[in-house]
């Protein structure tokens, strides 16, 4: 009864763990609400948003008023002479040309740009926690292994005992399979510390503590996208270019000032007429600094072309690096799980029966190095799964998915 009670328990905690247990989507999406420097980069874009209805408005008018021709000897007398007289005026720059054109297109490149940027930190953010999710997951199963060395390591520690009671051993090869347990003990204390780390970053990214996480840690032939057009990182830097070559353009059309209109009304005393002044003032682009500014923009333009370039290239061969390193782990996981590890299993068969029934003394020299062997293999298998994970979660940034 009890023994069926427990089975119950033990089924009831697995199924809640697994119902209670986050996607890694889940998490990601959370982190894109929850981010506060995400949060900051929205906000940003907001701004932007509203520097494109900016550009596109005109200067304020400037109003004027006041009275002219005051005499210091009668300054309240406003009949004294013509000259005198209260006014009230208004100075409006009218732009001429396509300026407020192409800076709205400015505005709206650096609208763009500031989008590129969020996506781009949610990429990177997302590249993170996949990182730290497979390595927390991975670090979980080299527990396990440890714990499976452990029970490994005690039970070649009773055979030795077993032996030692017909003198097929001696307490030297006792004591160095006791040591083997000590040094695995203090191995996982080690691997403890280091799942609390990367534990502790990844709620530092998504600004909470998660328990249970559902992800597959099994092993698949991929092969990476080389389609890097759509990446925000190139995107961004598309757009630079082109607000280089809008700032270009922007300085040319400068050459053609602003006109600045002054209309003023002057008020006089019953004696004389009223009258305006009408006026017109068009700056002289004559020090040829617009072309000048120009040129600058446009060898901006040229520097970020290169740079869209050089990423590029740099993006490419990063990819086919990461395909290469995963490629790799894929074959020397075949090889040692098909391959090595099976013989060493057999040999340390082999060696155990083989020790069992022996009638003289045995050394166990070759039973613990063989045991050390298979230790070494299987955290290999894992240490390559890490590099195949590792790998896989850098190589998101650049290919913007995870298959």
């Amino acid at each position: 009864m009890f023994k069926k009670s427990l089975l119950l328990f033990s089924l009831f905690f697995v199924t809640t763990s697994f119902l209670n247990a986050q996607t890694i989507s889940s998490i990601v999406e959370n982190t894109y609400n929850k981010n506060y420097t995400l949060k900051a980069l929205e906000e940003s874009i907001k701004v932007a948003k509203q520097e494109i209805e900016l550009s596109s408005k005109w200067t304020n008018p400037t109003l004027s008023f006041g009275l002219t021709d005051i005499q210091f000897d009668e300054v309240t007398r406003r009949d004294l002479e013509p000259m005198q007289a209260a006014f009230v005026g208004i100075t409006q720059s009218i732009p001429l040309g396509d300026k407020l054109k192409i800076s709205e297109k400015i505005a709206r490149n650096d609208y763009q740009i500031s989008k590129y940027l969020v996506e781009e930190q949610k990429l990177q953010y997302r590249a993170k926690i996949y990182e730290y999710v497979y390595n927390i997951k991975l670090l979980k199963e080299r527990l396990s292994l440890f714990e499976e060395f452990k029970r490994n390591t005690l039970n070649l520690e009773n055979l030795l005992k077993e032996l030692y009671k017909f003198n097929k051993a001696n307490q030297a090869q006792i004591l160095n399979a006791q040591i083997m347990q000590q040094e695995l003990n203090l191995k996982s204390q080690k691997l403890k510390t280091l799942l609390n780390t990367i534990t502790l970053r990844l709620e530092q990214i998504t600004y909470e503590k998660i328990e249970n996480i559902d992800i597959d840690t099994n092993i698949k032939n991929i092969q990476l996208s080389l389609n890097i057009d759509s990446h925000p990182k190139i995107l961004s830097l598309m757009q630079v270019s082109k607000k280089f070559d809008n700032l270009s353009k922007l300085e040319k059309e400068k050459k053609n000032s602003d006109i600045k209109v002054s209309l003023t009304y002057f008020q006089r005393d019953n004696k004389y007429k009223d009258y305006a002044n009408l006026s017109f003032a068009i700056p002289l682009s004559v020090y040829g600094k617009e072309d000048i500014k120009s040129k600058k923009a446009k060898f901006n333009e040229i520097e970020t072309n290169h740079k869209l370039e050089d990423i590029k290239l740099t993006f490419k061969n990063q990819i086919k690096t990461y395909q290469q390193n995963i490629e790799d782990s894929i074959i020397t996981l075949n090889i040692i799980k098909k391959d090595i590890l099976p013989k060493y299993n057999q040999l340390q068969k082999v060696l155990e029966t083989y020790n069992s029934f022996s009638s003289t003394n045995i050394d166990s020299k070759s039973l613990i190095n063989n045991f050390n062997e298979i230790i070494k293999y299987k955290l290999k298998v894992l240490a390559e799964k890490e590099n195949y994970f590792n790998t896989l979660a850098k190589s998101s940034y650049y290919t913007k998915e995870i298959k």
